[in-house]
């Protein structure tokens, strides 16, 4: 009997061990899940804060993006402002003019691009370039060429790997939108007469001349003698008399006043221009008095001068220019004048009216301060609304003429360069837009 309660109780013990051994093992597996499941958590929960950051970081850099490109349109914006012809900005693939002093020439896309740094890394920054509006009426489009003082502004920001495209437009006013404009008055006479032709196409034809010779004035247009044209629109504020016949198109009386699409310049000197670029400098009396006198053959090289008066004083002299040249003036009250070619001649053989502007700030609404003389090279501009304009002799002009009044009684025929249009002033952007990529 003793044996057999051993061996139950020995049985006991045996069947007591064998029962722990599983539960052990089921607590060691549902230990090693948690773990494993815990780890899986922390791999998640890092893979989950890694994207978080790496969304936050992409949402920061394209909105710093947006930002830089905005910096880089106001940027060229500004630029732009100081432009007389978007054609400038257009040439060299949208990255001339104005717009060289952003940096360097950079490709994106096969498209050229002026690059600014801005931020941390090398590719970080804007680049801008200005793209022409297919402005052209007739014909394939020519992209670096402006028709409609009218472009566009594309400034591509980058950060890091974000980027954003802005684009605005910017125009401006033309500064010569006629052929002839005078304030107070147009005085046609001797056989004057006018057209037009767009140096942006072709040179001037006789043959293929434009009928946009137009003129206007806030006062009165007057005809001396009935052999005067006007090849284009006459237009003018008083109501009487009527416009004569000699009117190919459109005649407006009692039309409303315009004002001068640019400010009266201001006066450039004292002191005027040094000598430099001026043959013979025995010419020019110099920066202190800036008088320019024209006695025999003078030449002005490129560039921009500023000058008191100019004067002939020997007939049969002339002033000539070889490159493009802005020549601003004062004026003397004293003389009354700030510009006289009489008995001489202003020529331009680069053929371009654009080449030759005269800019005048001399105020004598009532005088003749700009006397030209009409001749076979005659391209210039004059933008003088503060004094009268006065064209002697019988021969051409090529361009256009903002005065206080204009006054064209030698019979001299004035080809309206419609391309002067290109040339503007008051700029301004609209249509401001982000573009998708």
């Amino acid at each position: 009997m003793t044996r057999v309660r051993r061996q139950s109780l020995s049985g006991g013990r045996a069947s007591r061990r064998g029962g722990a051994r599983p539960e052990r093992g089921s607590a060691l597996v549902v230990v090693l899940l948690v773990i494993a499941a815990l780890s899986y958590l922390s791999v998640m929960g890092a893979r989950t804060a890694r994207s978080e950051l790496q969304i936050t970081e992409m949402d920061v850099n394209a909105k710093q993006a947006l930002s830089v490109a905005e910096a880089g349109l106001n940027h060229a914006y500004n630029l732009i402002k100081s432009s007389s012809n978007f054609s400038n900005e257009l040439s060299s693939g949208g990255t001339g003019g104005t717009l060289t002093s952003i940096g360097s020439v950079v490709t994106l896309g096969g498209s050229s691009y002026r690059f600014h740094v801005f931020g941390g890394g090398s590719s970080d920054g804007y680049y801008v370039q200005a793209a022409d509006d297919y402005d052209e009426t007739s014909g394939a489009n020519n992209s670096s060429v402006d028709m409609n003082a009218r472009i566009y502004l594309v400034s591509r920001g980058r950060v890091g790997n974000a980027e954003r495209v802005v684009t605005a437009a910017v125009s401006g006013n033309p500064k010569f939108p006629y052929g002839l404009f005078g304030d107070q008055s147009i005085t046609l006479g001797g056989g004057a007469q006018t057209d037009s032709y767009d140096s942006r196409i072709a040179p001037y034809n006789a043959f293929t001349a434009g009928h946009a010779g137009n003129i206007r004035t806030n006062g009165a247009v007057t005809f001396n003698g009935s052999t005067n044209t006007v090849h284009g629109d006459a237009t003018q504020t008083a109501a009487s008399p009527a416009i004569g016949d000699t009117v190919t198109g459109t005649k407006t009386t009692g039309a409303a006043a315009l004002t001068a699409p640019c400010a009266a310049p201001s006066a450039c000197g004292p002191p005027y221009s040094a000598n430099s670029g001026i043959v013979p400098s025995s010419a020019y009396s110099g920066p202190g008095t800036g008088d320019l006198t024209i006695s025999g053959a003078v030449n002005l090289a490129s560039g921009t001068y500023c000058f008191r008066t100019i004067k002939v004083t020997t007939t049969g002299s002339s002033l000539t220019v070889s490159g493009a040249v802005t020549i601003n003036v004062t004026g003397d009250s004293g003389a009354g004048y700030a510009v006289n070619f009489t008995g001489g001649s202003l020529a331009n053989p680069t053929g371009a009216p654009a080449n030759l502007q005269i800019n005048s700030s001399f105020n004598a609404p009532t005088a003749d301060g700009i006397i030209l003389t009409g001749n076979a090279q005659a391209y210039m501009a004059v933008y003088a609304p503060n004094t009268g304009v006065k064209i002697t002799g019988g021969s051409g002009f090529w361009g256009a003429i903002w005065g206080a009044y204009v006054k064209n009684t030698g019979g001299t025929s004035v080809h309206y360069d419609q391309g002067l249009q290109s040339l503007v002033c008051t700029t301004g952007m609209k249509g401001w837009h982000e573009a998708r990529n």
